[in-house]
């Protein structure tokens, strides 16, 4: 996990954790213990929007179409 504070950059949010893993489930269940957890149930944070992507992952893609 890394953290960025994002409130001088923007009014939507004031942070932002990314989040790297190989396990999509192991993702999965980290954010649903996140969301029944105090952090996701009392009024601390406010979960705006969750983004999946790959890195660079149009470089595998291109890599896979010219195979």
């Amino acid at each position: 996990m890394r953290w960025f504070d994002a409130e001088a950059f923007t009014g939507r949010c004031s942070d932002i954790a990314l989040f790297e893993t190989k396990s999509i489930k192991d993702f999965y269940y980290l954010i649903d213990a996140l969301r029944d957890s105090k952090i996701g149930t009392e009024p601390y944070f406010e979960f705006l929007d969750i983004i999946p992507a790959v890195e660079n992952g149009f470089r595998e893609y291109d890599a896979q179409l010219a195979q």
